[in-house]
């Protein structure tokens, strides 16, 4: 015959930098989503815990695992069915691994990049799936294999370094990009339009010789090399990371480093003024 004796309270708090953690990260335009195997209420609480929206949801509402256990089979409409669903709630309580999956897939077919943290089992198939699949420390070998990336101290505050670390990369990138670009354009438009359009006459060249202009390869390595020298100070540039999630619009890229270098390059080709002359 079984009696209660009687109750056993456990209580499993967040680690003390985690609410900062996750201001931080909205901070910067980064949406967090508590995703838990354990029940609504202890869901509900550690929201509150976080100031994290409480509105936790239940598998009820998730999409349906294929009947065939196969991902393939995961149909492409997930995102336009269930994804404002997902984008209004504060996350999910009572899910199983599958579930975890389903989410990750709807959030990506719904446009976003989506970053997820798990430290069992249970997360590898979601780590696997997400964007940037995240370790935690203690993490099983399962969830290790699965992670893009492994954290080796205790903590997610990291995790918000290294966006901002990489954020600060893609700026470089930017940068080195326009500047390539621009300086490739102004110099080799340059030198085809002074070649074959420009009289040199109009810059008080008299010699019958020297009808037209012309430019050693020598030289044109050495100008290039030399206006290669300012992409070794980008690597070391102060950038500023940005506040939301940056996407490179190559588009944009090139009508920017366009507009860059037309100006130095209708500076360059102006005929010189009478007082220079004089």
């Amino acid at each position: 015959n079984w009696f209660m004796a009687g109750i056993i309270t456990f209580l499993d708090p967040p680690r003390p930098d985690t609410k900062s953690t996750i201001a931080k990260a909205k901070q910067y335009g980064v949406d967090v989503k508590m995703i838990t195997g354990d029940h609504q209420l202890i869901a509900k609480e550690m929201c509150r815990m976080l100031d994290m929206d409480p509105n936790i949801l239940t598998p009820e509402v998730l999409p349906k695992f294929p009947a065939s256990g196969n991902p393939k089979d995961i149909p492409n409409t997930l995102g336009d069915e269930y994804g404002d669903l997902m984008l209004s709630c504060g996350g999910f309580a009572h899910v199983y691994p599958e579930h975890k999956y389903l989410i990750v897939e709807t959030l990506r077919q719904y446009g976003f990049t989506c970053a997820m943290t798990g430290d069992g089992v249970n997360d590898a198939p979601a780590l696997k799936r997400s964007d940037v699949g995240i370790a935690v420390h203690g993490a099983t070998d399962a969830a290790r294999a699965a992670a893009d990336m492994v954290l080796t101290d205790p903590g997610l505050s990291v995790v918000v370094d290294a966006m901002l670390i990489a954020r600060g990369v893609v700026q470089r990138m930017l940068s080195f990009l326009i500047y390539r670009i621009s300086a490739t354009l102004q110099l080799v438009c340059f030198f085809f339009l002074g070649v074959f359009m420009l009289p040199t006459q109009d810059y008080g060249i008299t010699d019958p010789d020297f009808q037209f202009f012309h430019l050693p390869v020598l030289m044109f390595m050495l100008i290039t090399l030399l206006n290669d020298g300012p992409l070794l100070a980008i690597g070391y540039d102060n950038v500023r990371p940005s506040d939301r999630p940056q996407r490179c619009n190559l588009r944009v890229v090139f009508v920017v480093a366009s507009v860059l270098s037309f100006v130095p390059l209708v500076s360059s080709l102006l005929p010189p003024s009478p007082a220079l002359h004089r």
